[in-house]
């Protein structure tokens, strides 16, 4: 099992029901790398933030976001609003407590 960021579980800790937040956060937790590339390993909380806010904390929208991040998950940051350079700001206007080194 893979890790889910502090900052996305909290958000969804504070989005979702706490029954559907313990379902997402499984979830997104499980999440399998989609490739052996270093560049997922950096990207994983991005791409869990984008999945969390595509949902609009529904939890069928968020385990359906996670199925098509595995098949391509630079589609999953477009429909997140994270594809672009700004997306720190993105995600915190969207209410993530990230921290500065992500």
């Amino acid at each position: 099992m893979t890790k889910i960021s502090s900052a996305v579980e909290a958000k969804v800790r504070a989005s979702f029901s706490p029954q559907d937040a313990e379902i997402a956060i499984t979830a997104l937790a499980m999440m399998k790398e989609p490739s052996p590339t270093g560049e997922w390993a950096a990207t994983r909380m991005r791409v869990q933030a984008a999945i969390v806010i595509s949902s609009q904390c529904q939890l069928d929208e968020l385990l359906i976001g996670i199925a098509n991040s595995q098949l391509d998950w630079r589609d999953t940051l477009m429909n997140g609003g994270l594809a672009e350079s700004n997306w720190r700001s993105v995600v915190k206007n969207a209410g993530f407590d990230i921290p500065v080194d992500n």
